[in-house]
């Protein structure tokens, strides 16, 4: 895949595109739209890119977030409706991906098998494309914005904006249950519980039971997609971006508790080269490993990405925090403006994606 990511970064000179530290747009023209079909990438249009990820097979998939489609990157950085013809709808089960109907497909993984897992959104349904006949198969949530189900059948449960999806290495998938206010589990027996957040927004219980804490996710008409996931590398740790909390916290599986990993809960821009727990966030989104173990945070209301590291010491990665703007292709990414990114994911090289989203474009900081 670094031949296309090459190919498609043909904006400033190829030779600033590469040198590590810099960034530079990797898909999208900047203009809001609906863009052809095996298209070079930034010569396509998107509406609101929201997040991408890249497939074991390393494959990258951009959600196209306000077209309603799910698009490949091909071999020669070209751009290809992947999933969802455009129009508002759901599903239906069974029907091939390249037909089926979304309604702002938000987050996508990938399973054990190597099958994708999408976060519809709006349509309160987890999904799975299997990528062997690209086939597209509903997997959790009755399709109704509700409560309910703990303990059983998945498909016959309720959620409300799913907004997140990480799957662990034996099949277990996480969702963030955004106004449901909870984080949730499909086991590998098809049984559905909540792991953590007891349903108010707010922000308590750390230290004690993940189940009776308080997260806040943003709810109602005007609410972005917030709460995305993480696991650590030997899956007993879970990390959430606790959005309206300004924070990052954790749940330790085994033990069933939670805690604040980052953030002081400050709606600010501060902490720079100091302790994670002393620096602040504003509505972080998403969040994303890096090779060799730091973790990547959208902190998308700062318009800027901030990387925590094995020390627990964070920097700024790319952007300036605090300034919105679309500049700075071809130099260094701490000196290029962002507008409020919702998406940050890191390929087999340690290339670092921003969904640089309003902007409606895809940017690369590479390693």
């Amino acid at each position: 895949m670094l031949l296309s990511i090459l190919l498609a970064c043909s904006g400033p000179a190829e030779e600033a595109c590469e040198g590590s530290g810099n960034i530079c747009t990797w898909a999208g023209t900047g203009i809001a739209g609906l863009g052809g079909e095996n298209t070079p990438a930034l010569e396509t249009n998107l509406y609101l890119p929201i997040d991408m990820e890249w497939s074991p097979s390393g494959v990258g998939f951009i959600i196209d977030w306000n077209n309603h489609r799910i698009r490949r990157v091909n071999e020669d950085g070209t751009l290809v409706s992947f999933a969802g013809t455009g129009e508002l709808g759901d599903g239906p089960d069974g029907s091939p991906a390249i037909d089926a109907k979304f309604n702002h497909p938000t987050n996508i993984t990938f399973d054990q098998n190597g099958d994708m897992i999408i976060a519809a959104w709006h349509n309160s349904r987890v999904m799975r494309v299997t990528m062997d006949d690209e086939i597209l198969h509903f997997v959790a949530g009755d399709g109704t914005r509700s409560y309910g189900g703990d303990g059983g059948d998945p498909m016959l449960a309720a959620l409300n904006l799913p907004a997140g999806v990480v799957v662990d290495s034996v099949g277990q998938i996480y969702v963030s249950d955004q106004a449901n206010q909870r984080i949730r589990c499909v086991t590998s027996a098809g049984i559905i519980d909540t792991i953590a957040g007891n349903g108010t927004a707010g922000y308590s219980g750390d230290g004690g039971e993940a189940t009776e804490a308080e997260i806040h996710a943003s709810v109602g008409q005007a609410a972005s997609p917030a709460n995305r996931l993480a696991l650590s590398s030997d899956g007993t740790l879970l990390y959430f971006t606790d959005t309206e909390n300004h924070r990052i916290r954790v749940v330790d599986l085994t033990a069933g508790t939670i805690d604040t990993f980052a953030g002081t809960g400050d709606a600010a821009y501060a902490g720079d080269g100091g302790d994670r727990l002393s620096a602040s966030f504003y509505q972080p989104t998403d969040i994303a490993w890096g090779p060799d173990g730091e973790m990547y945070v959208a902190d998308t209301s700062n318009s800027c990405v901030r990387r925590i590291d094995t020390d627990g010491v964070v920097s700024t990665a790319a952007g300036k925090c605090g300034e919105i703007g679309y500049e700075g292709d071809g130099g260094a990414a701490q000196d290029a403006l962002l507008n409020r990114p919702y998406g940050v994911s890191v390929d087999g090289s340690g290339n670092l994606y921003i969904s640089d989203t309003y902007n409606e474009v895809v940017r690369v900081v590479y390693k």
